[in-house]
């Protein structure tokens, strides 16, 4: 039951990136402009400014820079969730070390490319291999991550029992 719950879960990160990537670029685009806004609006309450609900798209170079930041740390994050779950999955079916590692890589990778591939057929969308690479990073943080709480957590708490 534990297996199938993980494969699920598994199963449903890929439908949030699928989904994620089958928005259209002015859709995509009004999401993370939307989260600059947001920021830009915790920003100015931190400061103590009265402006709020600051709604206008971003024109300026500072703020497409933001925009992008937010973009790619979204990417990295989506990839950093799977790669977390894949790992959890792969240890579940008894796969450790460097074996487990290329298992991970592989379907984490495999998934960038497929993500990307997918992504040149939504209008408004581009096909990078650049996001592939923050995907790919994304993904090794989630792993390397989960791998540190494994060994160093995990593996603790159950030898104290």
């Amino acid at each position: 039951m534990k297996k199938f719950f993980l494969i699920l879960l598994c199963l449903l990160c890929f439908g949030f990136i699928f989904y994620n990537s089958s928005q259209n670029g002015n859709a995509s685009n009004g999401r993370s402009y939307k989260v600059t806004n947001e920021l830009r609006n915790f920003y100015r309450k931190i400061k103590g400014e009265n402006k709020e609900n600051y709604t206008k798209l971003p024109t300026n170079p500072r703020d497409e820079k933001i925009n992008l930041f937010i973009r790619k740390n979204a990417h990295a994050f989506e990839y950093c969730l799977l790669a977390g779950i894949v790992t959890i999955i792969i240890f579940s079916l008894g796969l450790k070390g460097r074996y487990a590692i290329v298992y991970i890589w592989f379907i984490c990778l495999f998934y960038a490319v497929l993500d990307e591939f997918h992504q040149m057929y939504v209008p408004g969308r581009t096909s990078l291999v650049s996001d592939v690479l923050v995907d790919f990073l994304g993904a090794n943080i989630g792993m390397w991550f989960s791998y540190f709480v494994y060994y160093t957590i995990f593996k603790k708490f159950r030898s104290k029992k």
